[in-house]
């Protein structure tokens, strides 16, 4: 998993790709991240960093001020988190292994999502 946009105080080991900075979460298994914030606030996002899995697995973290705080901006009056993705009707791991071993970039998504949903006009919405 990674998150983008925290500053990582002495736990930078556990924000990156599988087999670099950790090992993989092995399926069944379960991993507690544990970090520190400090200092920071705002609307951040995290996906999983094991191979195309991240085109899956993502969303939005957001921080708000602590208690008693301002916000270092004008207070929003609603928040609402807009998470934009791509819909594939192939599996991600298989467009990418096809794109490897062709040596092509890989195809591009069949459609887009907002907040992991491709809309009413994209043909998968009704399944």
């Amino acid at each position: 998993m990674q998150l983008h946009g925290i500053r990582q105080i002495r736990t930078g080991w556990a924000d990156g790709p599988e087999f670099v900075t950790q090992c993989p979460i092995r399926p069944g298994e379960s991993y507690t991240y544990r970090f520190t914030i400090q200092g920071q606030e705002g609307t951040l996002w995290w996906h999983a960093h094991s191979s195309w899995l991240r085109a899956t697995v993502y969303g939005a973290l957001i921080i708000h001020p602590k208690q008693g705080d301002s916000y270092p901006f004008t207070k929003p009056k609603r928040e609402t988190p807009i998470l934009l993705g791509e819909w594939w009707d192939a599996n991600p791991i298989d467009v990418i292994r096809q794109a490897t071993q062709t040596g092509a970039a890989p195809n591009i998504s069949d459609a887009y999502t907002i907040n992991g949903q491709p809309g009413d006009l994209y043909k998968c919405s009704s399944k």
